[in-house]
């Protein structure tokens, strides 16, 4: 019989109301969310009369619940010690990404982990979709052959893919604590990158790299590994269109290889796009993604190979399986049954130490 949890979730925005919370409700055998945190009533009465669960205004109401577990999806300066706390109360953690600005944060949340005993697991849902499962398992023992590896995102943001969805903004929320979490993050980033950035720089680090990039970083990084390769020195990396967009290009080592990357918002275009593009000496592979909010969309995987001028082209459609349910589920099992974490916590210092060396250099540093 499957054990089943007792969750509480901080933070009750956007990926809160159209992800966690319905995906854990979804799952009652393994779940039970117990309360949901918020500093804004208006979200707070929004989230009880539409799904039925209890609210609370602080992180502290939550842990005096004595939840097994809590989700974290605050804004980003307070997931490392928001960990941390629910860490040293014995309650397992799953966090949003980024963990932190300063991979050295990192090494604080994994310590606290060990010292509890405690399950962490990031949320980067794409290392769980079935079509980037399909295509680490063909990169194995490939990496000799390797040549590129491009990404490219055109991001509307969510508002074309969530307008069906009933979901209010937290617009009641205290000007100080806004000023809080800016003052946070402009701190965070200083002590990451080693300096104070100019604004565009703050919101480039912050924003396209950290917020968007991320998840990207994270998903090839585990292509690479299945390769037998990792991303090695950097090229070049710029922030362009206001800190709107970000672009970062490195060798890879172990193969005369290289990456790049970018990702531009475009707000006026109700469009999303995002690729990622494997090119081997006798192959390529391009990973097709919908918006991350279109639960059940197909992820594509092409292949191409070609025997003389005979091009063969497959399209691989894997599964509908939704990439945010199956990060739960997996997180659950390692809870419960102790299997091994997808996404630790050093692996996201990992994705951190890349993303602050690309932008030390698109900052002249």
């Amino acid at each position: 019989m499957t054990k089943r949890l007792n969750v509480g979730i901080i933070g009750g925005g956007l990926i809160t109301q159209v992800e966690h919370l319905p995906n854990l409700l979804n799952l009652p055998a393994q779940f039970r969310v117990v309360g949901v945190a918020d500093p804004s009533a208006k979200v707070r009465a929004y989230l009880k009369e539409r799904r039925g669960v209890e609210t609370f205004a602080t992180a502290d109401e939550i842990f005096a619940l004595k939840p097994d577990a809590v989700v974290i999806a605050t804004p980003d300066p307070y997931h490392v010690e928001l960990a941390i706390a629910a860490l040293e109360k014995g309650i397992h953690v799953f966090v949003e990404k980024p963990l932190c600005y300063d991979p050295a944060e990192a090494q604080r949340v994994a310590a606290a982990r060990d010292k509890a005993s405690r399950v962490v697991q990031l949320g980067y849902m794409k290392r769980f979709d079935p079509a980037l499962r399909v295509l680490s398992d063909k990169l194995k023992g490939c990496g000799a052959t390797l040549r590129t590896v491009h990404v490219e995102v055109l991001d509307p943001d969510a508002w074309p893919f969530t307008a069906h969805n009933d979901v209010i903004a937290g617009d009641d929320v205290d000007k100080a604590l806004i000023a809080d979490s800016s003052n946070k993050r402009a701190a965070q980033v200083a002590k990451a990158l080693g300096f104070a950035p100019e604004t565009a720089g703050l919101r480039g680090f912050a924003g396209p790299f950290s917020s968007s990039l991320v998840h990207d970083i994270n998903a090839v990084q585990d292509l690479l590994d299945s390769a037998g390769l990792k991303i090695g020195t950097p090229i070049g990396a710029a922030f362009f269109a206001g800190s709107e967009g970000g672009y970062a290009s490195a060798r890879l080592t172990g193969a005369d290889a290289i990456f790049s990357m970018s990702w531009v918002a475009l707000p006026k275009l109700s469009h999303y796009s995002e690729r990622i593009s494997v090119v081997l000496d006798d192959a390529q592979f391009v990973l097709t993604f919908p918006s991350p909010y279109l639960n059940h969309h197909l992820t594509t995987l092409i292949e191409r190979r070609s025997d003389g001028h005979h091009v063969e082209e497959i399209a691989h459609r894997i599964s509908y399986a939704e990439a945010f349910v199956e990060e739960l589920k997996s997180w659950h099992r390692a809870m419960v049954e102790g299997t091994p974490v997808v996404n630790t916590v050093e692996q996201a210092g990992r994705d951190m130490t890349l993303l602050r060396d690309f932008a030390r250099v698109a900052l002249g540093h």
